[in-house]
């Protein structure tokens, strides 16, 4: 399965490329919404981990630019909260066609069972 993790705290962002290549998914990397929207015309991934509070544009862009892209592709929500919480910002993303959502950090089972549509 390949995996695209659009992240812009390159810790965290490093940390999931570490944790998808231990379960064995082939990963590529974007710091930015564009640079994402980019790996999922060119690489076609079965699946996105996108940040939903990034400075250049936020995760709930990229959520709707892509549906119409693939609409098969899965795509998996993930915030640490910011000032209102997870809560608001992961239920926008689900109603705009996030599949799963998780909240950092995240651990291995969880991100596993968001990929895995558990």
């Amino acid at each position: 399965m390949k995996v695209c993790v659009i992240e812009d705290d390159p810790l965290m962002l490093g940390h999931l490329e570490d944790m998808l290549k231990r379960m064995d998914y082939q990963v590529m990397t974007a710091e930015t919404v564009d640079d994402g929207l980019r790996v999922v015309r060119d690489w076609s991934p079965d699946a996105v981990l996108v940040d939903i509070l990034m400075p250049d544009r936020d995760g709930l862009n990229f959520i709707m630019e892509t549906r119409h892209l693939r609409e098969t592709m899965r795509v998996i929500a993930i915030t640490g909260g910011g000032r209102l919480g997870p809560g608001p910002i992961l239920e926008m993303a689900t109603g705009l066609g996030a599949h799963a959502t998780l909240i950092k950090p995240i651990t291995e089972e969880a991100l596993k069972g968001a990929l895995s549509g558990a």
